[in-house]
């Protein structure tokens, strides 16, 4: 009521009234007890008696007792204008906290205030009164540090501490950027929470003018190692470890080191990162990697080779795949990184330059992928190489800012408060093969709102991110890639998806984002009339040269351009898109020791922003049954062409006849038409016709070689808006293991709005998912 201008606000002597026994608790649309939630009980009434008084207007301020700041200067803090309505908590908060932080931000650590109102009648007004506002200021003496010590710190050494204070022993004593200092050293997060009220110690020596400052720590664990293994129809068997420390040999040094072997993939990963290089606060550090990983091609469909066949279709070939019949993907290189606090370039005591970090980004990689030795030592089993993948050489350099104030909850699973708002723009092009653009965005903040107490509370959190990246140029090595490694000369696994417990958390892995038309049409040359449905062709010489001919043009087929087309298969790909927009909102709920429950809403949309037209990917020509499989040139030339003149015999069940050309060898050696046929072998009727081939007849074959052209029409992606979003709202719990050092979680998720199973946008394919349930990970969406 003060801050309303009510000086004389009082409360009376509370009254307490019996109102007897009531059904109490969690009413049902506020009628209806609920069960379980609500009992009956002796209830109570309290009226609480409020004597408002008069409102109140600023009349005169006073200012005494200051040297250091102007009396203009303290009444601009205070922000109080004579004549309106007087607002007492502001004024209370201007003296009793602002000025005293920024007293004690000079070394008056003994700043001290008297506030004197005085209520007047309003001669105007006789329902409002006037408040002088008398202000009395004891600046006391200026301070100076004179010694910073640390408690607690069994192993990490002192400097490490000392280097993250932002004031120095024989400065003037200033509290603010002590709090600040405070602050820093928890995002190290090499100790427990540090609480500037509790850990903390300032004792003065009012007869020296200096002040010692003690800040107590607690050292928690300062490692974390993991283990995970098992084997899937995709990676096979494997084994994995995980190390990183932030704090090697207690000098603040962060390494990590991460390692995987399994009969299908490979990989490593070395990283070390000095935070203070040169007893400078600029943080630098390096990464190597590496890895490898074999994997089924789409030619192993088309091939001979029955054992990759059977065993790219069994989840569980991993276990008895011979490792010849796979192509193997290779990638390393290496990451150098720098960054600073802008206060080494910038307005160095300012908080904000203090929790700003500006950064810069090298890195060189290469990928290639090899075909199956299998091609080498047995030409007879050989898997196609249906789309090529050249060694492609990537160098990239990335600038980053990062404004970060966030604080650890005490039980050191969640964020308490603060805020981070980072950004990068990430370049591609300074040599090496790639040529990308892309910017990207985030902004996360945590608000605690209630129950705050020992570092923590419960806490509403969001995190908001956008990204786009695209292709300033093409160069020839990606232009000639002929794959699907490169969608608009943007590597694939570039490009944005969303959808898993870290962004969308009710979606399976990466399903959300345009999914695209994949039409595959075929061309075909030197085809000819063979006896044979598989293998190398062999020449019919008994059919006539007319009808060869017109069987052989028939057969030739031109692609998606050509005079003669031929759409093999539609199928769709999910290429993933361009621009990515996410955002994610929790309200988080500590229960006990390290169980947190957490309520979430996630919505994201990944769609295109650039139209990059149709992308052709053409294989290599190998022979029809290879390719299209056996027999399905004919059986496509039959379909296409179904006339008096050529027609084939689809309705027979006999070995190979069902694919095939009749040639009569009693009738000039001519194609016998399926109408004839029927005619004269089936009485007319086929039910009655023959199951094995009559006497006189012959089955032929068109082959040829064959290529697939595959169109990915990208303009005509379904899910390819900024509206087509996808949201995700539900609870999960999280504990905290220890060593581990990331939350356990189990989530259960409800998916309004999703499209799941069958869509008119694309026909004949399921979409993944479900509109809800559980779902277990670790570690933290943000």
């Amino acid at each position: 009521m003060r801050s309303k201008g009510y000086f004389q606000a009082r409360i009376g002597e509370p009254e307490v009234v019996g109102l007897g026994y009531k059904r109490t608790g969690v009413p049902i649309l506020g009628i209806l007890p609920l069960p379980l939630l609500s009992s009956k009980d002796d209830t109570l009434k309290i009226i609480v008696p409020v004597n408002e008084g008069r409102v109140y207007r600023v009349g005169e301020i006073k200012i005494e007792g200051n040297s250091i700041f102007s009396e203009q200067v303290i009444t601009q803090i205070i922000g109080l204008q004579k004549g309106e309505i007087a607002d007492g908590k502001r004024l209370r908060k201007a003296l009793y906290e602002d000025l005293k932080s920024i007293y004690g931000a000079q070394g008056f650590v003994e700043y001290d205030v008297e506030l004197s109102p005085d209520l007047k009648d309003n001669p105007t007004n006789a329902k409002e009164g006037i408040v002088d506002i008398n202000i009395n200021i004891d600046e006391g003496k200026q301070y100076r540090l004179r010694r910073l010590e640390f408690v607690g710190n069994t192993f990490t050494r002192d400097r490490v501490l000392r280097r993250e204070v932002l004031v120095n022993e024989g400065d003037i004593y200033n509290q603010n950027r002590l709090e600040i200092s405070i602050a820093r050293l928890n995002q190290t997060q090499y100790f427990d929470l540090i609480d500037k009220e509790k850990d903390l110690e300032v004792r003065t020596n009012p007869d020296q003018g200096d002040v010692d400052a003690i800040i107590r720590v607690s050292e928690k664990g300062r490692q974390q190692i993991s283990f995970n293994g098992g084997f899937s129809g995709i990676g096979g068997t494997f084994f994995g470890l995980e190390y990183s420390t932030n704090n090697l040999l207690g000098r603040g040094e962060v390494l990590s080191f991460q390692f995987g072997a399994g009969n299908r993939q490979q990989s490593f990963q070395f990283s070390f990162q000095e935070p203070y290089f040169k007893d400078r606060p600029i943080s630098v550090g390096f990464s190597i990697f590496a890895s490898r990983a074999k994997f089924f091609g789409e030619g192993t469909f088309l091939s001979n080779n029955q054992d990759a066949f059977i065993d790219a279709l069994n989840p569980l070939g991993s276990l008895t795949t011979n490792e010849e019949n796979l192509f193997t993907q290779s990638t390393y290189g290496v990451s150098v990184f720098a960054t600073s606090p802008l206060s080494e370039f910038f307005f160095k005591k300012r908080a904000f330059t203090q929790f700003s970090r500006i950064g810069l980004t090298y890195q060189f990689s290469a990928t290639t992928i090899t075909d199956p030795p299998i091609n080498e030592t047995n030409p007879d089993l050989a898997i196609p190489v249906i789309f090529a993948q050249p060694n492609i050489i990537t160098s990239r350099i990335t600038p980053t800012f990062v404004y970060d104030t966030r604080q650890p909850s005490a039980n050191g699973i969640d964020t308490l408060r603060g805020t981070q708002l980072s950004a990068s723009l990430a370049f591609t092009g300074l040599g090496g093969d790639v040529r990308t653009y892309r910017p990207n965005i985030s902004y996360s903040k945590f608000i605690p709102v209630r129950r705050v107490k020992n570092g923590e509370g419960e806490v509403f959190a969001f995190r908001i991110q956008a990204g786009t990246i695209g292709s300033f140029a093409t160069s020839d090595k990606i232009r000639n890639a002929n794959s699907l490694s490169f969608i608009g000369g943007v590597p694939i696994y570039e490009r944005y998806f969303l959808g898993s417990e870290f962004d969308v958390r009710g979606y399976n892995t990466r399903s959300i984002g345009p999914i695209v038309p994949f039409d595959t049409f075929v061309t075909t040359q030197n085809v000819v009339v063979a006896n044979n449905i598989a293998g190398e062709p062999v020449l019919n010489e008994d059919i006539s040269a007319a009808d060869a001919a017109a069987l052989t043009q028939l057969g030739t087929f031109t692609g998606a351009d050509g005079a003669n087309p031929l759409l093999f298969s539609r199928n769709y790909r999910f290429v993933g898109g361009d621009t990515q927009i996410l955002g994610n909102f929790e309200y988080r709920v500590p229960v006990f020791g390290p169980l947190t429950l957490a309520a979430f809403a996630d919505i994201g949309s990944v769609f295109n922003l650039r139209k990059t037209g149709t992308q052709t990917i053409n294989s290599t020509f190998l022979r029809d049954d290879q390719i299209l499989g056996s027999g399905n040139l004919l059986t496509t030339v039959a379909l296409l062409n179904n006339s008096d003149t050529f027609e084939s015999a689809l309705f027979f069940t006999g070995s190979g006849l069902a694919q095939s050309f009749l040639l009569d060898t009693n009738n000039q050696n001519s194609v016998l038409t399926r109408t004839l046929f029927e005619s004269i072998y089936c009485g007319g009727i086929r039910a009655d016709c023959p199951t094995q081939i009559p006497e006189g007849l012959t089955p032929i074959f068109l082959r040829g070689d064959a290529q697939t052209n595959a169109l990915l029409r990208l303009n005509d992606a379904a899910f390819d808006s900024i509206s087509d979003f996808r949201t995700s709202i539900g609870f999960e719990a999280r504990i905290q293991v220890p060593v581990v050092n990331v939350p356990f979680r189990l989530i259960y998720y409800y998916n309004p709005g999703g499209i799941f199973g069958f869509s008119d946008q694309v026909p004949g394919l399921p979409l993944p998912g479900k509109r809800s349930g559980f779902r277990f990970t670790v570690g933290r969406t943000f």
